[in-house]
């Protein structure tokens, strides 16, 4: 395998719990229907940016001014995430993965919705780092990502990616790569049918993946 994407939440870490924690706190103090209604929104667009997200709430919740409130959320949110990210657990058996990937010359990309500092921290964290050739997040989003990536010969198509959102499984598509639904802990409701129904691959975590499944080539 030459090439393998992974995207952060969901999929290298169990996360998914911090980020609604997350949101709560930045969003202390707002109207409570309003905050289910985002957090909703939040598990139905997996892999989009906080950045986005503020910006969407904040401009169609009228606030004095928008910008700091979304300047203020923000700095709430990194707080609240940053310890959450350092000590959540690992997706059952990425670690292993990751390993063998890199020993066998994979070019490794993380590509996530999360922000970049964050996920690297993170990763970094758990001695990981240096497995990747790349760990990419937001604001920059996915898609921009992976235009950059293919235009500089990085992302050769017939690779893999997993993830655990229906916009990982865009990604994928676009880009000719393998899409493997990492389901255990996706927010993706209706994930398990869709990805299956488009002859992708599914599993609830790495103890699980076969490179040779159906759906997985």
């Amino acid at each position: 395998m030459d090439l393998a994407v992974f995207d952060c939440d969901g999929v290298l870490l169990d996360s998914n719990p911090v980020k609604i924690a997350a949101f709560r706190q930045a969003l202390a103090g707002e109207p409570p229907e309003r905050v289910e209604a985002f957090l909703a929104d939040h598990r139905a667009s997996g892999g989009v940016s906080r950045f986005v997200k503020f910006e969407r709430f904040y401009r169609e919740w009228p606030v004095a001014d928008p910008e700091a409130a979304i300047a203020a959320a923000l700095v709430r949110f990194a707080a609240a995430a940053r310890a959450g990210l350092r000590t959540c657990p690992a997706i059952p058996g990425v670690a292993d993965l990751l390993g063998r990937l890199a020993e066998q010359g994979t070019a490794i990309h993380v590509i996530s919705g999360g922000e970049e500092r964050e996920v690297s921290e993170a990763l970094v964290e758990r001695g990981w780092a240096e497995l990747f050739a790349g760990i990419h997040g937001s604001p920059t989003t996915k898609h921009q990502h992976m235009q950059r990536l293919r235009s500089e010969g990085r992302l050769p198509a017939g690779g893999i990616y997993f993830g655990d959102a229906e916009l990982d499984m865009q990604m994928a598509e676009a880009f000719d790569l393998r899409f493997v639904f990492v389901a255990g802990t996706s927010e993706w409701q209706s994930g398990r049918a869709l990805a299956a129904a488009r002859g992708h691959a599914v599993i609830e975590d790495f103890l699980s993946w076969r490179a040779d499944q159906p759906g997985s080539q």
